[in-house]
């Protein structure tokens, strides 16, 4: 079971953390060669859309393996392993807290606007049309999506830590 578990959790943090890797730094800038900013607005909207139920299972598999593994800790944990856990247990809110704030924020960047979309340079770039909401939106966004990134990053090398000590 143990093994299984912890793949579960290696494909849900990948899945997870691959597909936001890949929107903030491919999908979210790509758009800038849309000619209509309106589009860009759809098309990033569009794709998020299509990535946020992959990535909100990617990431749930991630925290309900990551607490089943808690409660199977090695025979002997180093004083490491009790340390690293508690962090990445408080990684995981955090990515999950981060995650639904980059949602949100994203969501009301692009639809600023309730029958449109909001024009846009790129998810995170204003034009001179955004509406000074959508434009403090992007800016929540930038910062949500970095804080994002960062406690995914954190996530894989806690989780390179904790299977290291585990098979000590």
């Amino acid at each position: 079971m143990g093994s299984i578990v912890r793949a579960i959790n290696t494909v849900g943090t990948a899945v997870w953390f691959g597909g936001t890797l890949m929107g903030c730094f491919a999908l979210n800038p790509a758009v800038e060669v849309l000619d209509d900013p309106e589009e860009r607005g759809k098309m990033v909207d569009e794709g998020w859309a299509r990535f946020q139920p992959w990535g909100a299972a990617g990431l749930g598999a991630a925290i309900i393996t990551h607490f089943i593994m808690r409660r199977n800790p090695p025979r002997r944990p180093t004083a490491k392993f009790k340390t690293v856990a508690r962090v990445k247990d408080g990684l995981m809110a955090a990515a999950a807290v981060s995650s639904l704030a980059s949602m949100a924020l994203g969501e009301y960047a692009v639809h600023a606007e309730p029958d449109a979309y909001t024009p846009i340079e790129k998810a995170t770039e204003p034009t001179t049309e955004t509406p000074e909401d959508a434009q403090k939106a992007q800016s929540g966004l930038t910062l949500a999506s970095t804080a994002t990134l960062l406690s995914g990053l954190a996530i894989l090398i806690t989780g390179a830590i904790l299977d290291t000590e585990r098979e000590r």
